[in-house]
């Protein structure tokens, strides 16, 4: 996660942030991939060495109360790689202004 945060260009984050603006969070096992229903079923790449890929996606969540949801899934795009556009801060703000 460290790695992903550098490439974002995120500056003082932390993996159980508390009191900051973005919580960089990871799902080795999947758990909570499954329990919120983002996990990529499309026969497309899985990653080497995951068990499971999840879908591109972002929340924002306000103690604890998830308020918007946002996926990058398209069709030939199952991962929303090419198109990530859902997810990245100017939708998710959006979004949230729209909350």
């Amino acid at each position: 996660m460290m790695a992903w945060a550098k490439d974002q260009g995120v500056e003082n984050w932390e993996i159980t942030n508390s009191d900051g603006f973005v919580s960089f969070v990871s799902d080795p096992t999947s758990d909570f991939t499954g329990a919120c229903g983002m996990e990529m079923t499309h026969e497309g790449p899985v990653g080497v060495g995951l068990l499971k890929r999840c879908k591109r996606f972002a929340f924002v969540a306000t103690n604890g109360v998830v308020k918007v949801v946002n996926v990058s899934e398209y069709e030939g795009d199952p991962a929303g790689d090419d198109y990530p556009d859902f997810t990245l801060p100017p939708a998710m703000i959006e979004a949230i202004k729209k909350a």
